[in-house]
């Protein structure tokens, strides 16, 4: 079976209250796997795509604006830095670029082989959140690797109760194992939530069993879990409601869930609901390429 091994962490910072959340978690990770941390500060706005005599502007002031800038990041970058040693990082490397952040975290994250990016979401709301988005849900959307976004309403460090939904789809069970792996490194125990879209008795009858798969799995690894199962349409409401009630910190999810469905038109994807919204730390993971491909093999194959 396949695992998720962390050796390479990139956490992009934009030096607020949020982002030093981020390094804490990205922080304990690393020193869990003794992983490297690379952080990344991308420097955008007019001054990184302008020309010359836009804004009224010299080519020689915009340049040496941007000098000044980035030496006040790398400044910045130098400190936190220092403070991931002390907090036992094994290795600690930056990054420092300009242009758009999604676009720049998802290239820098192709480039380092990151296993895992951290970032931080303030969240948005209403038009903006159906049209336009946020740049962690950007990068969920274009990565290749996890992304664990951690909101600004998060109040520690660390996880012990993992929430594990999943529904009858064919890349909906590919996110067992990374559940699974961050149960061992944290001593966590995982709350897997089935969801039937499908409200009859043989609808609610499959989630069931395909439940019982995944605990089975969870046992025979020796990690501690529950099984729940939840009818209804609103899928972002119902595993927000149930991470309250099993006081879950951290979501497990996959990056695709309910793509395509009828509510992207209504009010967006179910994983930039969570993102945006979610009171806890979100692990969001990219699918195989093919999906009539399981992770691993052996204990997975009834998936296939």
């Amino acid at each position: 079976m396949a695992t998720f091994e962390v050796k390479r962490i990139l956490v992009p910072v934009d030096f607020s209250t949020t982002g030093e959340k981020v390094l804490n978690h990205a922080a304990l990770l690393a020193k869990k796997t003794k992983a490297e941390l690379v952080l990344m500060s991308v420097i955008e706005g007019p001054m990184g795509n302008a020309g010359s005599s836009d804004f009224g502007i010299s080519l020689y002031n915009r340049t040496k604006f941007e000098s000044m800038l980035a030496d006040g990041v790398k400044k910045n970058l130098e400190k936190y830095k220092a403070s991931l040693l002390k907090k036992g990082a094994a290795k600690v490397s930056y990054l420092i670029e300009s242009g758009k952040p999604y676009k720049k975290i998802t290239e820098a994250a192709k480039k380092i082989k990151a296993d895992v990016i951290f970032m931080g979401t303030h969240g948005v709301s209403g038009m903006r959140e159906f049209v336009i988005g946020s740049n962690t849900f950007r990068v969920v959307s274009e990565a290749s690797c996890p992304i664990l976004s951690v909101q600004k309403t998060t109040l520690k460090t660390g996880f012990k109760h993992i929430l594990l939904p999943f529904r009858d789809k064919a890349h909906s069970r590919e996110s067992v194992e990374y559940a699974i792996r961050m149960a061992e490194l944290y001593g966590a125990i995982i709350h897997v939530l089935g969801i039937s879209l499908d409200t009859s008795d043989e609808g609610v009858n499959k989630i069931l069993l395909e439940g019982e798969q995944i605990k089975q799995i969870l046992t025979k690894r020796g990690v501690k879990s529950t099984l729940d199962i939840v009818k209804g349409n609103y899928v972002a409401k119902l595993i927000n409601a149930f991470a309250k009630k099993k006081k879950a910190d951290l979501l497990v999810i996959m990056s695709d869930l309910d793509r395509m469905s009828i509510s992207e038109l209504v009010i967006g994807p179910v994983v930039q609901q969570l993102i945006n919204h979610s009171k806890i730390p979100v692990l969001s993971i990219q699918p195989v390429i093919n999906p009539k491909k399981v992770v691993g093999s052996g204990d997975w194959t009834f998936w296939a």
